[in-house]
């Protein structure tokens, strides 16, 4: 049609360029130690959250859904008599959503916050068709947190937020909101914070929102936690072909991979180096704390700075992820660490965690290495146990003192070792022991 429209994607789809937009890094903080420790550890917490390094899976998911509104792009843009045709007349048209998947703090959100960086910014169009020009948007963005139901959500696209809920019924609203995606180029929508219409007849709230979003025309994609896939797969077949045929599923990082090891360096760097243990032991025990999922990463290194200001320290050690991996803040969190790392070792088949359990087949790679790892470290535990209590008194003695400190596990109270159980035998001798002991010294008299 026009330069704009040729060159809208140029640039845009190489995935090298795809990391340069997305990646973020922020600076290191500083002074840390000039504040009071909470108040260090909020500042911390606050600056771990503004990095965004994308794994492999995030990269890959971002690049596939660029190419998904490059393609839809071509097709409203394919001529001009065409693109006069779908403004005026809107096509109907149902797709199939994309489902963003994956434990609760895992980055769907994150990931999506940079696909709207990644794909093209808005562009001012001037053709025959209008009088000046319109700007070009790529995508359209809702989140379904308080939404009542699709028409809501609707009048939010065609009226903006600041509506006062008026503006007419679902099906002429669905054909206006039709309209000015067609013109507008809206080449994407997304749908996230399913997970807030999750209670009651959230379910149902939800699928309404997500089947009216489906019918507006552009690649979509909805972002929900396991335990809303779980309600819908409990639906009925027509809104689960609909609703569920394109998961994607992002799991915690690989304890393995390369990504997994880069994250936890450039918390390292942010934290202005206040790390102090050697990285490898570091980086397992960080993933062990927190399966690899990262808000509970950034939630334990605020705690554990905590503890390092407590024992009047300023540099974080493997002894005070120990510590905040025990204290109450963390309490709830270690509960679901465990339960996940349970499951792996199981299989998935424990429990009724749905919340923690993936609805969907996991990738056999994922399966083998998680549970590789989570077998391992429970196994140098157990060996750690068998050593120690196959010592005696006096190794333990000197094992205690040429311990390291996050190697000392603290002492509890030794139980009394039970009486061992006595057979018939036992009973038999212990009872003629007794009456030779306590019989008379003189034969009884005759009564008289």
């Amino acid at each position: 049609m026009n330069r704009t429209i040729e060159t809208r994607f140029d640039g845009f789809m190489d995935i090298e360029s795809i990391r340069r937009r997305v990646i973020a890094r922020p600076e290191p903080v500083l002074d840390l130690e000039a504040f009071h420790p909470l108040v260090g550890a909020e500042l911390l917490a606050g600056r771990l959250k503004e990095m965004y390094l994308p794994n492999e899976f995030s990269l890959n998911f971002i690049h596939e859904m660029i190419g998904l509104a490059y393609l839809h792009n071509l097709k409203v843009f394919s001529s001009e008599a065409g693109y006069a045709a779908g403004v005026f007349n809107p096509p109907e048209v149902e797709v199939s959503p994309v489902c963003l998947t994956g434990l609760a703090g895992v980055g769907k959100s994150q990931t999506i916050a940079a696909l709207r960086r990644a794909l093209p910014p808005p562009a001012e169009l001037t053709c025959a068709l209008f009088e000046g020009s319109i700007e070009l948007t790529s995508l359209w963005y809702a989140s379904a947190r308080g939404k009542a139901g699709g028409r809501q959500l609707l009048l939010d696209f065609v009226h903006g937020s600041g509506h006062d809920g008026r503006g007419g019924n679902s099906a002429k609203l669905l054909v206006e909101s039709r309209r000015r995606a067609y013109r507008d180029g809206v080449s994407m929508v997304v749908l996230d914070e399913t997970q807030h219409n999750n209670t009651g007849m959230g379910a149902s709230r939800v699928t309404d929102i997500l089947l009216t979003m489906t019918a507006i025309g552009p690649p979509m994609i909805f972002v929900s936690n396991y335990s809303l896939v779980h309600k819908l797969l409990r639906r009925n077949s027509e809104d689960k072909q609909r609703l569920l045929s394109e998961p994607r599923i992002m799991m915690p990082e690989d304890p393995k991979s390369q990504d997994w090891a880069e994250y936890v360096d450039e918390c390292i760097r942010v934290s202005g180096g206040r790390v102090k243990a050697g990285k490898n032991e570091f980086v397992a025990e960080l993933y062990r704390s927190t399966f690899g999922i990262k808000r509970l990463a950034v939630h334990l290194l605020k705690l554990a700075y905590i503890e390092c200001r407590a024992a009047g320290r300023t540099r974080i050690e493997v002894e005070d992820l120990h510590k905040a991996y025990r204290s109450s803040a963390y309490t709830s969190n270690a509960m679901e660490v465990e339960e996940l790392q349970l499951q792996a070792i199981n299989n998935g088949s424990r429990g009724a965690h749905l919340d923690l359990r993936c609805p969907f087949d996991l990738p056999v790679q994922y399966k083998s290495n998680v549970v590789s790892f989570a077998r391992a470290d429970r196994d140098k535990r157990v060996q750690e146990r068998v050593f120690g209590s196959s010592a005696t008194e006096a190794e333990r003695s000197v094992l205690k003192h040429i311990a390291l400190p996050e190697e000392k596990i603290p002492a509890k109270a030794r139980r009394r070792t039970p009486a061992p159980k006595s057979t018939d035998a036992d009973l038999t001798r212990a009872f003629h022991q007794y009456m030779e002991l306590h019989s008379p010294s003189s034969d009884p008299k005759k009564p008289k």
